[in-house]
């Protein structure tokens, strides 16, 4: 399956250059457009309170301050995490499924969204919005225009990074860019 060598190494740089990268872009697309309101926890905040609580680590454990900002650093590291991890599922599921990358990853971030966001933060019971005052579960037609569409163009330009850097990769190897370079 993975046998081949030059397989391994697209597979691990895509990971790791694709992970670095479009942690930074989805990172980016929220200053633009803020998925939440002022105050309000985010998912990834509240998942690592509610599952490292016991631990003594909290969202806020790895805070700093660079020139007079407080930076969540928990948050900061579980988001490029999952940058890493998705970046990683995505150069998995290409191996197999080259049609993950319709539209240059704008599909895979499409699918993130609506699985992710959709689906399985508002399952867990980690997305309850401020701004509905009876505390709905934050499931995608529950969220306003403005986080949804945060979310839903965040994940595309995320997507789309990761796609980018894994052409960049296809392309250091020598191998097609388009459609199946595994062979």
């Amino acid at each position: 399956m993975f046998g081949n060598k030059i397989n391994r190494k697209i597979i691990i740089w895509t990971t790791l250059i694709g992970g670095f990268i479009s942690s930074l872009v989805k990172w980016g697309s929220e200053v633009n457009m803020p998925p939440r309101v002022p105050g309000e926890i985010s998912p990834p905040a509240a998942h690592i309170d509610a599952w490292l609580g016991w631990l003594g680590i909290n969202s806020h454990s790895l805070d700093y301050i660079y020139q007079g900002a407080t930076v969540l650093g928990a948050v900061t590291l579980y988001h490029w995490l999952f940058s890493f991890a998705f970046a990683f599922v995505y150069v998995f599921i290409a191996f197999f499924w080259n049609k993950i990358r319709l539209w240059y990853g704008a599909f895979y971030g499409l699918i993130i969204t609506v699985v992710m966001h959709g689906f399985f933060i508002p399952l867990l019971g980690f997305r309850h919005p401020a701004y509905d005052p009876e505390g709905t579960v934050g499931w995608l037609w529950n969220l306003n225009g403005y986080e949804l569409w945060s979310e839903i163009l965040g994940h595309i330009y995320w997507g789309v990074s990761i796609e980018i850097c894994m052409i960049a990769v296809l392309a250091h190897f020598s191998r097609p860019i388009y459609g199946e370079w595994h062979k």
